[in-house]
């Protein structure tokens, strides 16, 4: 495909007060994808011709940190995508999409942290996906994770996500289908033999043994438990 350059640019000005900061923060960057060679000369749609996905992201956005373990932060973001390779099953043919694929929305987080290791994190995401190439992008998206010091030597962490609905293709009769909203729980407890030297964890992911699909086809984890430990030699 020759040459391509590709640019990213990152502003931000921080004005400093006694109890934290305020920053204004902003991004422009472009970026390109070339076909895979399965696209470009696999046995099934094949296309030699494809051009390579192009796509510019801008980003604007406030953040705000306190003294007291406080950060908050809001950020806009809007992607513009061209080229977007998908497959006429009419055809049985990759091809460039005349139509953009644009992503925007908003993103917010909320840290906080108190005494040593006890923390606590939010961040919702809300987007707008448009174009036939914006599968699988949900409007809502939520996280939420604490983690608490027990001891001195052991640590505890929930964390809790929220997927909100979106739309896949069935690839066996390429039609839209909308996955349903799913909601996962984690937990995990960390203890230290001896710190810095020997640690030991215990998790169990999707607690409640929730049952749901991120892409349609493929099968998804239920509960599952591990165990571990690290040695630093």
């Amino acid at each position: 495909y020759g040459n391509k350059g590709v640019y990213q640019v990152n502003p931000s000005y921080a004005y400093r007060f006694k109890k934290g900061y305020v920053k204004l923060l902003g991004s422009w960057a472009t970026a390109y994808i070339t076909p895979t060679l399965a696209q470009l000369y696999g046995a099934f749609g094949a296309n030699p011709s494809l051009q390579p996905e192009s796509n510019t992201t801008l980003e604007g956005g406030l953040e705000l940190s306190l003294d007291r373990g406080i950060r908050i932060s809001l950020l806009h973001f809007d992607r513009k995508e061209d080229n977007t390779v998908l497959f006429n099953n009419t055809d049985f043919l990759f091809f460039n999409s005349d139509e953009q694929t644009r992503v925007q929305g908003l993103e917010g987080e909320f840290r906080w942290i108190w005494m040593g290791r006890n923390q606590l994190s939010l961040n919702y995401t809300f987007t707008e996906p448009e174009g036939a190439g914006a599968i699988r992008i949900p409007k809502h998206k939520l996280n939420l994770s604490a983690q608490m010091g027990i001891t001195e030597r052991a640590s505890a962490l929930i964390r809790y996500s929220f997927t909100g609905k979106r739309t896949d293709t069935d690839f066996a009769t390429f039609t839209p289908v909308e996955l349903d909203a799913f909601s996962l729980l984690d937990l995990r407890l960390d203890y230290q033999f001896l710190p810095g030297r020997l640690n030991a964890f215990f998790r169990i992911s999707n607690v409640l043994n929730e049952s749901y699909t991120e892409v349609l086809g493929f099968t998804t984890p239920g509960r599952n438990v591990a165990i571990g430990w690290s040695l630093q030699l």
